[in-house]
């Protein structure tokens, strides 16, 4: 039996947004792979698993499907994305962004389909989805409710957590000492 962990949507961002930042994204697109897992999550997609398929490479210099949806979201330009990004379901949240602006958008392959995304946000998965791009394009396509909060496994779980914890201190005099807003609380 595996072991699972429900999150808030809320727990989810946050987790993913800090294991993105030690997975060595600068603040800016771990917040975008933040709102990219709640969006993923909302929509019932499985945003922890998926985020481990991109961080663990991306750690080692791999490719982010966030930057490249970041880009593919920018507006017009190239509608080829990169081959050989790992969890690409990660593109899905700024695929829809461009959905929103241009029409319902397709993802497709020499192969075929790879998912359509309608101008609400709803994904739907062609044939040819994979957890790897490779030589796929966004272009046109015709337009085709809430879902449950994110289950999470415990080993996905636990990887995102290590990761995470990348962007903390360690313990220290010094830095017990120095933790907490002191007399110059500001926010």
């Amino acid at each position: 039996m595996t072991e699972a962990t429900e999150l808030s949507y809320s727990e989810l961002r946050s987790l993913v947004t800090k294991a993105a930042r030690g997975a060595g994204l600068d603040w800016g697109l771990a917040e975008e792979a933040g709102w990219a897992a709640e969006w993923l999550a909302r929509r019932g997609l499985p945003a922890a698993d998926w985020a481990m398929l991109w961080l663990g490479p991306r750690s080692e210099g791999q490719a982010c499907p966030v930057e490249a949806g970041c880009r593919l979201a920018e507006g017009p330009g190239g509608d080829s994305l990169p081959d050989g990004l790992h969890g690409p379901g990660y593109l899905l949240p700024f695929i829809a962004r461009v959905a929103a602006a241009r029409g319902p958008v397709a993802l497709t392959s020499a192969q075929g389909l790879v998912a359509a995304v309608a101008t609400d946000g709803r994904v739907t998965f062609g044939p040819c989805w994979g957890t790897r791009t490779d030589g796929w394009t966004l272009g046109p396509a015709a337009d085709r409710g809430p879902a449950a909060r994110p289950v999470v496994g415990r080993m996905t779980l636990e990887g995102l957590d290590a990761m995470a914890l990348r962007t903390t201190v360690p313990r220290s005099d010094s830095s017990s000492r120095d933790a907490g807003a002191g007399t110059m609380d500001n926010d």
